[in-house]
């Protein structure tokens, strides 16, 4: 960056820009960074990354004043505010000429921001930031010392809204190019084609995010907020496909309709959600039956199109699809643009209509999904004069060249038609063959049978329709069930950290250090339960690799310590502890060890091949016994997981959570090993079924931020894909503000998504700024405590809390202290719940059950149902809490809870969105009242209510 330079190669915008090309991807080289900022600063200016991050160097604040917030992330205030990015291993500086990606997700707090405010910037060459009224993007570059700026500027975005910037910096031939997107959309390339990128001599292998990173431009900070950054190298030619944070718009769909929403007024087509047409295409005398299928019912009726927008210079596709018994003689199916008709001359041919000659188009048989018989019909042409018919997606029945005319400026489809249409569509291309740019490939939207099942496919282009129809036949399974009804859960943080004062250890730490001069497991179980904990999680391994257990497969552990004479157990400890004060018992096992990778075992590059679990060691104690065994793939390092799981899960007792994060440690990102997941829960399901895995699991995912906060409208049901190394990922990532919605399932759909699942959030947090004990810290306010209550488990999440042992191995005193302070506050909101047994009132069925506080029973409603409960009397009411009878899935998308006033009318006192387990509303003010009512204003099906709690 020479921003300063006077001498610049600005790049015209009027460039055109090449319809982006997605082919599939090679093998990317792993992240550098892609952190959500769902950490914490821990460690003074440091960033401590959060569960799932990727942090191959260090994160440093500049100011200190920097913030982070849940649902923003990295809080920026402008000026010399911003965070600084060191890769363990350069993409920039000195000599290195590397390829890279970087990409952010960022909230501009105005549109008018500081001068040559950045978003982001590397070496102090490459930059994306603002400029008056434009967002310029660019590099400096010099050559025979010669300065120059390659840059291009598009319009800013809206401030106020979440953005994505991307950059994709590709060195070759003696130059370089910087591709951008914006919010998916290409932009015009920054190209030099005499030298590439000059770093700065000091500042050149830094990644500024929200700042710059050139010595003399460090006050050039963006007012807003990052949500999420990635970093990551590429070779070869860019691929668009590596875009993560906002998938490249590749659509070249100008009306895409699926009969979903309504006819409105004068015949104005009402898009649906996921539909797209603009201008609204008009219908005459046809009505939207049900969702995915308009009825046609008269000689007079017909949908036009305005398709005056449309360039003259490119050929343009309509397409239809239709039931057989609409395809009647004399049917004008499509006129496209008057240069073309497809006219009905039975139910088994078209004629194509053109230039004045006809053509018999021969018709394939009816198609069927799901019972449902159907016709696709596609007629496309081109400025040449080309015409294509289509009778199947990418199937050319015929193709024939006329002579250019001129086009009439509609699209009209099935006038005269009588029967039922599922779909049209027009799609505009250029240098590409129509059948390349069909967007009615996956009607007719057809809901089938569904049998309830925890996961159900997304099929490509699948209408919303089906996706909420699969999104409430989505059930848990019972451990899942079991698992959410526990609400609140505790993490404990102990092991060699605890003594070295790191958060992160580096695998080579002695285990003489670690000590506790007064391991006290009874005290831990004690606490916790009384506190209302249900599940208490031990930190068996960290990243440093320390194992809390005598494991017969390493030498890093507590055996090799001098505690208790090398004969200390604190996992036997614990779990008798947990289990004799009646709470239940989960392992976490860190995937990554970095005493492993020291020793050579982990990311060895050994293969993944068939293992025999338990592998018995020389000298082994379980030699003659009659153990079950089985053959699981794995490297070395997976076969080394295999066999402590082995061992945890046969000799300590009932488990009932095994957690897996997708934290690396210190480890490079390009050693991190391939992790045998698929193996590792084959053997957590053969012996612990009971137990839940979670987080880098298929029964649990992570919230996305370590602050304890669950989103406002949290869905147990989500769209996901399956990582290479088969752990489930977010389809979205897990930034996204909104992951099961319909708008995002119609997202998660075009993000790639295989799988809606039934994966509910856990909501992880400390009860002090760091996970292991310091006894500098302090543990949070009862108030923050409070607020993280009502903000996970009040929000359809369970509650992780981590209390840290010290370094006697019992709970800090000033956490004990908190713990129930924060209990009492939480009693003193909720003292008694008015609503049990209360008088009530509803339509469906069984309304008293939702007030018998049972778990399995419910009031059983359609949307638009409506719940009264009279109380004893007149009442200062505050909260009202909410919850399904989950195992019958998530249904209720939104609510309204009232009340009744003393004249006898109705007044809205808070409204809600998803419900699930469990929802706690604050109202919007103390009501006084004797008689409340829940509405249900939409829900995805039968909705089961278990619970209505007033306070």
């Amino acid at each position: 960056m020479r921003g300063h330079r006077p001498a610049s190669v600005l790049l015209a915008l009027g460039l055109a820009i090449g319809a982006v090309s997605i082919v599939p991807a090679d093998a990317a080289d792993p992240d550098v960074l892609d952190v959500s900022f769902g950490g914490s600063f821990s460690s003074g200016n440091t960033y401590t990354a959060a569960t799932g991050e990727v942090m191959g160097g260090t994160v440093t604040r500049r100011t200190g004043a920097e913030s982070l917030d849940p649902a923003r992330g990295l809080v920026l205030a402008g000026g010399l505010d911003g965070a600084v990015f060191q890769p363990g291993t350069p993409l920039s500086g000195g000599d290195v000429e590397r390829s890279f990606l970087i990409e952010a997700a960022y909230t501009p707090a105005t549109a008018t921001q500081g001068n040559l405010a950045t978003v982001v910037a590397i070496g102090g060459a490459i930059f994306g930031r603002y400029t008056g009224s434009s967002l310029q993007y660019g590099f400096s570059t010099e050559v025979g010392g010669e300065w120059r700026d390659v840059v291009q500027t598009v319009p800013v975005p809206s401030a106020g809204e979440q953005h994505v910037l991307a950059l994709a910096y590709e060195v070759g031939g003696g130059g370089a190019t910087l591709h951008a997107f914006l919010d998916g959309q290409q932009l015009p390339a920054a190209v030099s084609s005499n030298g590439a990128a000059t770093w700065h001599p000091t500042a050149g292998a830094e990644i500024g995010i929200g700042n710059e990173v050139h010595p003399s431009a460090l006050q050039r900070g963006l007012a807003g907020s990052v949500r999420q950054v990635r970093l990551a190298s590429f070779s070869g030619a860019f691929n668009p496909a590596d875009l993560r944070l906002a998938r490249p718009v590749v659509s070249t769909a100008k009306v895409s309709v699926g009969f979903e929403g309504a006819v409105g007024a004068g015949g104005t087509y009402q898009l649906a959600l996921g539909e797209k047409a603009d201008p609204a295409p008009v219908v005459s005398g046809g009505t939207v039956a049900e969702p995915g299928r308009l009825r046609l019912n008269d000689a007079s009726t017909g949908i036009t199109w305005d398709a005056s927008g449309l360039s003259e210079d490119s050929g343009v596709l309509a397409e239809t699809v239709v039931s057989p018994d609409l395809l009647q003689a004399g049917t004008n199916l499509i006129d496209l643009l008057g240069l073309a008709q497809l006219v009905a001359v039975g139910n088994h041919a078209v004629e194509l209509k053109t230039g004045g000659e006809t053509t018999r188009v021969e018709f394939p048989p009816a198609s069927v999904k799901e019972g449902v018989r159907y016709q696709y019909l596609g007629l496309a042409v081109e400025p040449d004069g080309a015409v294509t018919v289509l009778t199947r997606p990418a199937e050319v029945a015929v193709r024939r060249t006329v002579a250019p005319t001129a086009r009439n400026g509609e699209v009209r489809w099935l006038f005269g038609a009588r029967g039922t249409a599922y779909g049209i569509g027009v799609s505009a291309f250029l240098g590409k063959p129509p059948a390349d740019v069909q967007v009615l490939r996956a009607l007719p939207c057809v809901v089938g049978r569904l049998k309830p099942a925890q996961s159900m496919p997304v099929e490509t282009g699948e209408c919303v329709t089906s996706l909420v129809a699969k999104a409430s036949a989505i059930r848990p399974e019972p451990r899942q069930v079991a698992w959410q009804r526990m609400e609140q859960t505790a993490f404990l943080h102990f092991g060699v950290n605890t003594f070295t004062g790191l958060e992160w250890g580096h695998g080579d730490e002695d285990p003489n250090l670690f000590q506790p001069t007064g391991l006290d497991t009874d005290q831990w179980a004690r606490t916790l339960r009384d506190s209302g904990f249900k599940l208490a999680i031990l930190t068996v391994k960290h990243h440093d690799g320390f194992l809390l257990y005598p494991s017969r497969y390493s030498d890093h552990s507590v055996a090799a310590s001098s505690w208790l004479d090398g004969k200390g157990d604190v996992v036997r400890a614990f779990a008798t502890s947990m289990r004799r004060y009646g709470l239940k018992v989960g392992f976490y096992m860190s995937p990554a060890d970095e005493n492993q990778y020291l020793d050579g075992v982990y990311a060895n590059g050994s293969a993944h091949t068939p293992r025999t679990i338990p592998t018995l060691v020389p000298g082994d104690d379980r030699t003659g016994r009659d153990l079950p065994a089985y053959t699981l793939t794995a490297s070395d390092y997976g076969a080394y997981m295999l066999n402590q799981l082995y061992e945890l899960l046969t000799e300590y007792g009932p488990v009932d959570e095994v957690w897996f994060d997708g934290a690396q440690g210190r480890i490079p990102p390009d050693k991190v090993e391939t992790y045998d997941f698929p193996s590792w829960y084959e053997l957590i399901r053969e012996l612990a079924p009971q137990a839940t895995i979670a987080v880098s699991g298929p029964d649990v995912r992570w919230v996305g931020n370590e602050s304890g906060l669950a989103r406002p409208d949290e869905f147990s049901v989500v769209p996901t894909i399956t990582k290479a190394n088969g752990a489930p990922e977010y389809a979205l990532g897990y930034a996204a503000a909104d992951q099961g919605s319909r708008k995002a399932l119609l997202a998660g759909r075009d993000a790639g998504a295989t799988r809606l699942a039934w994966w509910p959030a856990e909501s992880d947090v400390s009860i002090r700024e760091g996970w292991f004990h310091h006894a500098e810290q302090e543990p949070r306010s009862v108030e923050q405590l409070a607020d993280i209550y009502y903000k996970s488990v009040g929000r359809n999440s369970v509650l992780l809390m981590n209390i840290p042992p010290d370094r006697t191995g019992r709970f800090d005193a000033r956490d004990v202290t908190r713990l129930a302070e924060w209990r009492a506050q939480l009693a003193a909101d909720m003292p008694r719940d008015l609503a049990r047994g209360a008088r009530v009132s509803g339509d469906g069925s069984n309304p008293r059950a939702a007030v018998d506080g049972e778990l399995d029973t419910a009031w059983v409603t359609p949307a638009g149902g409506t719940l009264s409960v009279r109380l004893p009397a007149r009442t200062t009411v505050r909260r009202v809490a909410l919850g399904e009878d989950i195992r019958f899935g998530q249904q209720v998308e939104s609510g309204v809870v009232e009340a009744r006033e003393a004249g006898g009318d109705w007044r809205q006192v808070v409204a809600f969105g998803t419900v699930g387990h469990k929802r706690i509303l604050a109202l919007d003010s103390p009501v006084v009242a004797d008689e409340l009512r829940v509405r249900i204003t939409q829900s995805r099906g039968l909705v089961r209510l278990a619970t209505l709690s007033v306070y």
